[in-house]
């Protein structure tokens, strides 16, 4: 198996307790990991628990090719943003020489899905993308914040066997002990610490889907598994699965996170600041501060996915307490 990363250095958030996990319920799986890292090989094969390591990074098309090519299962766990490199991944599995399907199993995120509102308040029309309903994921798009990687994989769903998991914000980075923020708290704090404050818009009962890394951990085993098990059945559109642990008022996440920010000096105050759109931020955090993010994950509690760990208004004191930000 090959699990793609292009996270720096020691920030391998998704892909170390996956591998781990992995490794401990299939221990006879030989796993390679590709990293972008300066660290020597020993202690990456250490940290990551995988049997090999190979040192590159996304812009490589062709070492991706290649590398792809000669795996039966790669997991795209690096980048969900941009196409170059899950086009690469694609292509490799395409060519191998197998009778047997590649086997491409891709991490997008549930940005996908929010409702672009600039209220901040909830709404009630907003639509509930549920992952068992196939009309819904084929309602996505390249204009979507995952969109331009969720797409190719979606089309080559035919010609290789494609599985795309879907967490909504991941957060549980102190769980297992990871020294870095990880995706969502990026943005979250990234998009506090120039303003000053942390902001949300009108009431902030805007929704917002979470998804505890160990939640996201224990379904991708699940899914690996199921994918080593035969040749995938149904369509591309029926191999996507959303994953959620809680859902949180925007105003209420902003509470918890002004004290975290506060605590470390980071921002002016221990309260959370309403503000109008204009003011929540800058890029795709401001649309994510004042919109809903609503999804069922039907299809993805089928095949096992329990939400089992503490919500991120308790957990976040925990993962901002000692990270760098």
């Amino acid at each position: 198996m090959f699990s793609a990363s292009s996270e720096l250095d020691t920030d391998f958030t998704h892909l170390a307790p996956y591998v781990k996990a992995l490794k401990q319920a299939q221990p006879d799986w030989p796993v390679t990991a590709y990293v972008r890292s300066s660290k020597p090989e020993a202690e990456l094969k250490a940290s990551l628990g995988a049997d090999n390591i190979i040192v590159g990074d996304f812009s490589d098309y062709e070492k991706i090719k290649k590398i792809s090519k000669e795996h039966d299962i790669v997991v795209n766990a690096g980048n969900s943003f941009t196409e170059e490199p899950v086009a690469a991944i694609i292509a490799g599995l395409k060519e191998k020489d197998s009778a047997t399907k590649g086997k491409l199993i891709h991490i997008s995120g549930a940005g996908n899905f929010i409702d672009f509102g600039t209220s901040g308040n909830f709404n009630t029309e907003s639509k509930v993308w549920n992952d068992s309903k196939q009309e819904d994921i084929k309602a996505i798009t390249k204009d979507m914040f995952n969109g331009k990687s969720d797409v190719p994989v979606l089309e080559a769903g035919s010609a290789i066997d494609t599985y795309i998991v879907c967490p909504s914000v991941v957060y549980g980075g102190a769980s297992i002990s990871s020294p870095t923020k990880g995706i969502g708290y990026t943005l979250l704090t990234s998009n506090a610490k120039p303003l000053g404050y942390v902001p949300y818009v009108g009431d902030g009962t805007a929704v917002l889907s979470t998804c505890h890394v160990l939640d996201l951990v224990d379904f991708l085993v699940k899914i690996t598994k199921h994918a080593a098990e035969g040749p995938a059945s149904g369509t591309a559109y029926s191999r996507y699965y959303m994953l959620e642990t809680s859902r949180v008022q925007w105003k209420d996440l902003a509470t918890e996170l002004a004290k975290a920010m506060h605590a470390r000096g980071l921002v002016q105050s221990s309260e959370p600041k309403a503000v109008p759109f204009e003011q929540a931020g800058e890029g795709e955090v401001k649309h994510l501060v004042a919109a809903n993010m609503l999804i069922e994950g039907e299809r993805a509690a089928a095949l096992g996915f329990e939400a089992k760990q503490p919500s991120i208004l308790v957990q976040i004191h925990e993962d901002l307490k000692v990270v760098p930000i």
